[in-house]
């Protein structure tokens, strides 16, 4: 084994051939599956690794995990290898990006699915299903990759700044929906999701912000507004908003942690600087979000 596939493996990420990809250590800390912002290959035995998502100074960073004794005068920048990696990324991004759509458009109405009594026990109730079948949809048989099975799942859609479709979101679910999957991870994505989110409503001028998809429909229950699921902290931080008059005023509806209002507080700093009215509200409880709010109301 190279020491490019050994790094690439202890971060996680995929070895395919004679290249890796693998979630930077330094932007990417989550270490999430869809996360591949780092390529690694060995060049005439010489270790190469570059962030091509961020341009992050990675091999200080893997020499501090011990992942590599490599003198960083001694990792060659090579131009060539360097588009190479980017287009054999492209075409596996494109890829991803299909097999999500084709997911997708296998999926169906959640009314009286698995989705449907899932979302239900989490409080969710009065969904009017039709009318979110672009964003929300029930899959009776979806893969999980990481333990071969095939499982019921709700799919969201995840658009981008000027709403076109990026990646699927799976929750994986247990067959009559009474909670998720007995399988790790219980939700996964599917195709690319920077800059995304999962859009519940229209473009309005007014919309909120929540990390997970039923504390997004949480909120949007108690308040009717439009609200977009980020899926993340990172999510929330990365996310890309349409130009105004679309969310001129946003509400961040923060999970009640510290990972959660951090984010939230660098978002709305960072909207706020694009001229947005922004105000960040999160439960009274620590530990606990609007999802939880919800549950316990219905109690």
């Amino acid at each position: 084994m190279t020491e490019a596939e050994r790094i690439t493996r202890a971060l996680g990420g995929e070895w395919r051939g004679s290249s890796g990809l693998a979630p930077c250590p330094i932007c990417q800390p989550e270490g999430r599956r869809d996360q591949r912002g780092l390529s690694l290959s060995d060049s005439a035995g010489r270790l190469l690794v570059h962030c091509h998502k961020s341009g992050c100074d990675v091999l200080r960073d893997l020499q501090a995990r011990n992942l590599t004794d490599t003198p960083r005068d001694r990792v060659p920048y090579d131009p060539e290898e360097a588009l190479r990696r980017k287009a054999e990324e492209r075409k596996r991004e494109a890829k991803r990006l299909k097999t999500a759509h084709d997911l997708f458009a296998e999926g169906v109405s959640c009314e009286g699915t698995a989705a449907q009594a899932y979302l239900e026990g989490r409080g969710i109730m009065g969904m009017r299903f039709n009318r979110i079948a672009r964003t929300l949809r029930f899959h009776p048989s979806a893969l999980h990759g990481a333990s071969g099975q095939r499982l019921p799942a709700m799919l969201a859609q995840i658009r981008g700044p000027k709403g076109e479709p990026l990646g699927v979101h799976r929750t994986f679910l247990k067959p009559d929906g009474s909670g998720k999957a007995d399988v790790e991870p219980q939700k996964m994505m599917l195709g690319p999701s920077s800059g995304g989110a999962v859009r519940f409503g229209p473009d309005n001028r007014v919309i909120a912000l929540a990390e997970g998809i039923e504390t997004a429909l949480s909120v949007s229950q108690a308040s009717r507004l439009t609200v977009w699921a980020t899926l993340s902290t990172s999510g929330l931080k990365g996310l890309i908003l349409p130009p105004p008059p679309v969310a001129e005023v946003i509400v961040i509806a923060a999970d009640h942690d510290p990972a959660g209002i951090s984010a939230a507080e660098q978002t709305a700093e960072r909207f706020e600087r694009e001229s947005r009215a922004v105000s960040v509200i999160y439960p009274r409880s620590p530990g606990s979000d609007f999802n939880d709010l919800l549950s316990e109301a219905d109690q």
